[in-house]
C-alpha cells in the first residue's frame, strides 16, 4: 500500500512520520553513506520537510519499504537552493504545478529479494505518478543518474534534460524535468503488471489539504 501524506497533515500521524524519517536515515545515511545528513536521533529530516511538501510512503504492514518526497518549486527546493551549479546557469521550470521529486528510496532488503527490485520499486514509481496526477501536477524536477532517464521515458514520461550530465559527490547526475503525459500511468501499470491504482488516496484529507487545483481521479 502507498499513502500520500502532506507535510501539513503529517503531524497527525507522528508514529508513521517517525518511521519515515528513520527509514530515510537508514537508507541515505547508513546505506548510501550521506554523512552530512547523519542525525544523533537517527531521523533524517531537513529544511525542506515543510508543511508544503508531500510524502509518498510505501508500506508493507506497518513497515516503511519505499519513499519519495515532492517539493513545491514555488518555495526553496534542492535543485535551485542546494546545488544550483548542476544547472550550469540554465533556468529550471517552476510554478504551482511543477514539483521536485527527491529522496526516492526502496528498502535494500526488498531490492535484494528473490522477487526482484520491480516488486517494490515499480509500484513505488507508479505511486509517484498517481500522486502527481491526483495533485494536478504537470511535471517533476528530478536529479538522477543518466541511465534512469531512459527508464522514465519507458514508463511514459516526457523527459527534458535541463543541463548536461555532471559529476557530483562521486557520481554522475543529470537535472531533468519529467512531464506527466496522458498515457504515463497506464504505461506504468502495463510495464509492471499492475491491475489498478496502487496509491491509497481515499484516506487523504481533501477538505484540509492545500488544493493545487481540483483533484483528478482515475478509474482503477
Amino acid at each position: 500500500m502507498f499513502k500520500l501524506i502532506s507535510g501539513q497533515d503529517g503531524s497527525e500521524d507522528p508514529n508513521l512520520m517517525d518511521k519515515v524519517y528513520r527509514f530515510r536515515h537508514d537508507f541515505f545515511v547508513e546505506h548510501l553513506k550521506w554523512e552530512a545528513c547523519r542525525k544523533p536521533d537517527g531521523r533524517e529530516i531537513d529544511a525542506f520537510d515543510t508543511p508544503e511538501c508531500y510524502h509518498v510512503v510505501g508500506l508493507e504492514g506497518d513497515e516503511v519499504v519505499s519513499y519519495s518526497r515532492l517539493l513545491p518549486t514555488t518555495r526553496p527546493h534542492l535543485q535551485t537552493h542546494l546545488y544550483p551549479e548542476i544547472l550550469k546557469g540554465a533556468p529550471a521550470p517552476s510554478g504551482p504545478r511543477i514539483f521536485e521529486w527527491t529522496r526516492c528510496a526502496v528498502a535494500p532488503s526488498k531490492r535484494e529479494s528473490s522477487r526482484g527490485a520491480d516488486a517494490v520499486s515499480g509500484p513505488s514509481f507508479t505511486a509517484v505518478a498517481e500522486a502527481a496526477e491526483f495533485l494536478g501536477l504537470e511535471g517533476l524536477l528530478v536529479q538522477t543518474h543518466p541511465i534512469l532517464v531512459s527508464r522514465l521515458m519507458t514508463f511514459g514520461w516526457d523527459v527534458e534534460a535541463l543541463a548536461l550530465p555532471c559529476p557530483y559527490d562521486g557520481s554522475t547526475i543529470l537535472p531533468i524535468c519529467a512531464r506527466l503525459m496522458p498515457e504515463t500511468i497506464d504505461t506504468h501499470r502495463q510495464v509492471f503488471g499492475l491491475s489498478g491504482s496502487v496509491l491509497d488516496i481515499d484516506t487523504f484529507d481533501l477538505p484540509r489539504r492545500r488544493r493545487i487545483e481540483a483533484p483528478r481521479r482515475r478509474s482503477a
